[in-house]
């Protein structure tokens, strides 16, 4: 899928998704585990506006799916950052600041988003990416033992 943008090939099929949500992003927490699917979505979204879109279309397209994932971002990372708290998740303040400097890559890519290039654009799909696999899939786990076994207190 991300080989697709690598290799040059820039006509995948229209239903070719970048990111499948396997169970690698489930983390056994219901609510979160469905913003983490949407969060995928929105990722898949604003991949394909950047690779099936003409120059245009791409940047009305893109424009569209950063505005979500911006306004999705704080909605998620504030109910994944008062679960950490409440249940006293040591590694609270490394976390909140990772999601601190995403939210503030992705608001930033939203406010130049008319320079952006295909080149760019690409770019910052493949950061999406990353950040998804490394920290839905790796950092939320942290936290996840934490928050159940408060779970199970109450």
């Amino acid at each position: 899928m991300i080989e697709t943008m690598e290799s040059g090939n820039i006509n995948p099929p229209e239903n070719e998704n970048l990111i499948v949500c396997e169970d690698l992003f489930l983390i056994g927490i219901p609510i979160i585990d469905d913003e983490h699917k949407h969060l995928v979505k929105l990722c898949n979204a604003l991949y394909k506006a950047v690779i099936l879109g003409n120059n245009a279309v791409r940047k009305g397209a893109v424009s569209i799916a950063l505005r979500e994932c911006t306004d999705y971002v704080k909605t998620h990372f504030a109910h994944e950052e008062k679960l950490m708290q409440v249940c006293g998740y040591k590694d609270f303040d490394m976390h909140k600041t990772e999601h601190a400097e995403f939210a503030k890559t992705v608001l930033e890519k939203s406010q130049n988003f008319e320079k952006e290039t295909f080149h760019s654009s690409t770019e910052f799909v493949r950061f999406l990416y990353d950040w998804i696999l490394s920290h839905i899939a790796h950092t939320d786990r942290l936290y996840v033992d934490d928050l159940k076994a408060y779970l199970g207190k109450k």
